[in-house]
């Protein structure tokens, strides 16, 4: 019989937020799985790899963490990176990751390695920031606006997550270039939940994440609220393991809702 499970990500390793996304997946073995979340940034800061099981819907806990594992990260010049367990599942170690880098991650848990790899890639910079306005069943709603020089002849996805007057940090959108290559892009960045108002404080991450990464979040983005059957997010690490793997580079912005 089929169970419904689901699997908590505690993410955003960039300065040390937590970000916390409950996905909805649908899963044929009652048998909980594990679950591998790794990010390093182009920040000098704690890098995170955080390690879990899925848990069921009647769990009060959604977050089942997994101890004693043995996270290593590698880099392309032969730089070793080995992280430790400063809570469980949560594993972390400070250093700065470079644009252009490719990263492997290695989990060594419960007697089965584990490995995905992440290539950075480079910065793309918003060069204008603002508000924006449109007309939905006549009323206004408030967006952010924001505008930036898409890179020709290469393809990329970015991610954007934002803080809305302190409040938990959230994925709004992932998207990618497919149509606007090498174009002048204006983006409007808004969710379904958030009205934002005049004075509303706006902290924005715009991450450039790598294909897979984006492959990941794309579905996810598909799902939730959630669909009548939806489909599990690819894993980088194959059928042993849920989860992703992103090398990604981060900027940060802050905007006052006009």
């Amino acid at each position: 019989m089929d169970r419904c499970y689901r699997y908590f990500i505690g993410m955003l390793a960039f300065f040390g937020l937590g970000c916390e996304d409950v996905i909805d997946i649908d899963l044929n073995d009652a048998t909980p799985q594990l679950v591998i979340v790794g990010e390093v940034s182009n920040r000098l800061e704690d890098q995170q790899v955080t390690i879990s099981r899925t848990v069921a819907f009647s769990t009060d806990n959604p977050f089942d963490p997994v101890s004693g594992a043995e996270v290593t990260v590698f880099d392309e010049d032969g730089r070793l990176f080995e992280l430790i367990e400063q809570t469980p599942g949560r594993y972390r170690s400070k250093f700065k990751g470079q644009v252009g880098h490719q990263y492997r991650l290695r989990v060594r848990v419960e007697g089965k390695e584990f490995t995905a790899t992440s290539r950075m890639p480079e910065s793309v910079l918003v060069d204008s920031i603002g508000t924006g306005i449109r007309n939905v069943f006549n009323e206004e709603q408030k967006f952010i606006s924001v505008k930036y020089q898409d890179p020709a002849g290469v393809g990329n996805y970015y991610r954007y997550l934002w803080s809305v007057n302190g409040s938990p940090v959230t994925m709004v959108r992932v998207t990618n270039d497919k149509f606007n290559d090498g174009k002048y892009v204006n983006e409007d960045v808004t969710d379904f939940e958030t009205e934002l108002v005049a004075g509303d404080s706006i902290f924005l991450w715009m991450q450039c994440v790598d294909k897979q990464v984006f492959d990941f979040w794309n579905v996810v983005q598909a799902n939730n609220p959630g669909t009548a059957a939806p489909a599990n997010p690819p894993s980088a690490f194959g059928e042993g393991a849920l989860g992703y793997f992103s090398a990604q580079a981060v900027a940060e912005y802050f905007i006052t809702v006009q």
